[in-house]
């Protein structure tokens, strides 16, 4: 069979029809009830002018409709394009305007957005305006029409991630990447047919979009919370007997304080899968004393999530890793030149695999500054010990890491530059017990000007996502610290702020 993520639920439809494949708020579906209802969406879409090779926007929280969608793309050649419904107006206008997509579909609750982001070409429609696609609950709906010969190599979805530049930059994943994704994963981790999977992180972000394709791929039961709540998800997974789940340690740390936890009926848990930020001590000790492993794994958006992972044997042995090449893939560290170092010398971080992207939506130069040959760079610095074990130094670009979710300086100091009154201004990532790190600007007032804090902070809020905007405002008359090539010396204001705190 070819590649191809519309006929591998096909597939599983056939082999697993009556099994549970979906459970999400009040619906049920198996998965040949997915597979009707993928079917009757592609068709709808084909219907609303959609074609292969066009854009679907989909601006939901995690629901059912929104799997059907990412399966109804699929069978027709589309790509789909998740919005995250936590951005901006302005940030979110800046990706329809870069993806241009034919169609943007959008739940009751985000309508007054979606309407304010109509542009020509596109068409503006809610998800349950567009008739529903679950009301198909048998396995005889005829498939959608292919558009031209199935290709593993086209383009599926589009994820934007932020840029240095405060720019986003379309992420696009091939057929052939997300299904690789799911294959490393399922060789890789203790998935078992018939498992059911708690995926509470959202499905605008590859680490909840890799489990789409791998719970098909596996004959599995998706369970899909429509937003984090720690109480709530305790009771799904005594309710639905959840095998394992994917969460950022922020969610995990919820988890482990809320009142519930200690009595929870927690029995079905084999283990727990944590990205975005590495797992503090304390946190791992807390699972382990309710008789839970957690499990660290590292990758990116241009790796279609996993590039490496602690296995069960090394998670107290190898403290602090990032851990070993999934199945499938492959890691380096390498030096200045390009060649591979030694373990223990320090470099960048480089993945190849067959799951790495396919480059950046119309952006030929990133995507070409991306690889070194076949090696994504992940402008990561790391080190691997010497039975391979990866430890994460630092993060190159001074990326901030806060809750999950990737916060590139940049973009902050891009909305506070243009204020009349502010010379200068910096931003960086600082330690919080709660999100990891938050970021804190430090502004440079512009000669006799004095800016006002709650007016900086409007500002923030009008073109920045809520995670984004500085939980802290430092002003400083001193000029910013640069480097004799005018580069700000970002680990100097750091420590400065640091020290202040102490």
């Amino acid at each position: 069979m070819e590649i191809d993520i519309g006929r591998i639920l096909t597939k599983r439809a056939q082999l697993s029809s009556a099994r549970p494949a979906i459970i999400a708020d009040q619906r049920r579906l198996t998965f040949g009830a997915l597979e009707a209802a993928a079917n009757r969406a592609a068709n709808i879409l084909v219907r609303l002018g959609v074609r292969a090779g066009d854009r679907v926007a989909v601006l939901q929280r995690n629901c059912a409709e929104y799997v059907v969608l990412y399966y109804a793309v699929a069978k027709i050649g589309a790509i789909l394009c998740g919005i995250n419904w936590r951005l901006a107006g302005p940030e979110i206008e800046f990706i329809l305007g870069d993806a241009e997509p034919r169609l943007l579909i959008h739940s009751r609750e985000f309508e007054a957005v979606a309407k304010d982001l109509a542009r020509p070409g596109m068409t503006v429609c809610a998800a349950d305006a567009i008739d529903d696609p679950l009301k198909a609950q048998t396995p005889d709906e005829a498939p959608p029409e292919y558009f031209g010969q199935s290709d593993p190599d086209r383009a599926l979805v589009l994820v934007y991630t932020s840029g240095t530049t405060g720019r986003p930059k379309g992420a696009v994943l091939t057929h052939r990447q997300m299904f690789w994704a799911s294959a490393t994963m399922a060789a890789s981790h203790d998935y078992r047919h018939g498992d059911v999977n708690m995926v509470p992180t959202p499905l605008f972000h590859v680490g909840g979009l890799s489990f789409v394709t791998l719970f098909v791929h596996m004959g599995a039961t998706l369970l899909l919370p429509r937003a984090w709540d720690p109480g709530a998800a305790l009771q799904l997974i005594a309710a639905e007997r959840v095998n394992h789940f994917f969460a950022v340690p922020t969610m995990l740390r919820s988890l482990c304080e809320h009142a519930g936890f200690a009595t929870a009926d927690l029995t079905s848990l084999r283990w727990i899968l944590s990205g975005g930020s590495a797992l503090a001590p304390d946190l791992i000790d807390a699972f382990a004393a309710r008789g839970l492993l957690l499990q660290q794994t590292y990758g990116a958006t241009e790796t279609a999530g996993p590039a490496t992972l602690v296995d069960p044997d090394h998670v107290a042995r190898k403290p602090g890793s990032a851990g070993i090449p999934y199945f499938h893939t492959d890691i380096r560290i390498a030096g200045p030149q390009g060649a591979t170092l030694l373990p223990g010398d320090v470099g960048e971080v480089q993945v190849r695999a067959p799951h790495v992207f396919a480059g950046y939506w119309r952006n030929p130069e990133a995507s070409a500054a991306a690889f070194a040959g076949d090696w994504l760079k992940t402008g990561d610095l790391g080190r691997q010990d010497a039975d391979g074990y990866l430890y994460i130094v630092d993060r190159a670009k001074d990326m901030i890491l806060s809750g999950g979710e990737n916060i590139y300086p940049a973009e902050i100091e891009a909305v506070l530059a243009h204020h009349p009154e502010i010379a200068e201004v910096a931003v960086v990532g600082l330690a919080d017990p709660h999100w990891g790190e938050v970021p804190c600007a430090v502004v440079v007032p512009k000669p006799g000007c004095r800016p006002n804090l709650q007016e900086l902070q409007q500002r923030c809020e009008t073109a920045l996502a809520r995670y984004k905007i500085p939980r802290r405002f430092e002003f400083r008359e001193l000029p910013l610290p640069r480097n004799a090539t005018g580069k700000l010396l970002k680990h100097e204001i750091r420590a400065a702020l640091i020290r202040g705190q102490r």
